[in-house]
C-alpha cells in the first residue's frame, strides 16, 4: 500500500493513486458517513478531517486503520475488520487524508486573517 507507515501523512508520506482515494471515498460514504457525515466533517461521530485526525496530527495513518479495524472501546464505533478488507479499510483513510488537504486548502483561502488578502 503507498502509504507513509506511522506516520500522519506529512512530508514522508508516499503519493497515492488517485484510484484508491477514490475508492475510499466510496467506501466512506456507504458505511462510515452515517455518523461521520458526508466528506469526514463529523456528526454523531468525530469529524475525521482536522486536528488529531487530519495528516501531520497526532493520529497516525496507521492508528485511524486500526481504529477502523477494531473499533474504539466504549463508544458506538464499532470495528469493520470483519466486513472490509484491509486495502478497504486502507483507501478509506487515503480519502480522509486526501480530504483533509482538501479542507485545510480551502480553510486557509477563507481564512479572513489571511495577510494575503491585504496585498
Amino acid at each position: 500500500m503507498a502509504m507513509g507507515a506511522g506516520n500522519g501523512g506529512g512530508p514522508d508520506a508516499v503519493s497515492v493513486p488517485v484510484a484508491d482515494a477514490r475508492k475510499g471515498e466510496e467506501l466512506f460514504g456507504r458505511n462510515c458517513q452515517q455518523c461521520h457525515n458526508s466528506r469526514g466533517k463529523g456528526g454523531k461521530g468525530p469529524q475525521l478531517v482536522k486536528g488529531a485526525w487530519a495528516p501531520g496530527g497526532a493520529n497516525s495513518d496507521d492508528y485511524m486503520f486500526k481504529v477502523i479495524a477494531d473499533g474504539r472501546p466504549n463508544t458506538q464505533m464499532g470495528g469493520w475488520r470483519n466486513s472490509l478488507s484491509e486495502q478497504e479499510m486502507r483507501q478509506i483513510v487515503t480519502f480522509l487524508r486526501e480530504e483533509a488537504k482538501r479542507v485545510a486548502i480551502t480553510d486557509q483561502k477563507s481564512d479572513p486573517d489571511d495577510e494575503g488578502q491585504w496585498y
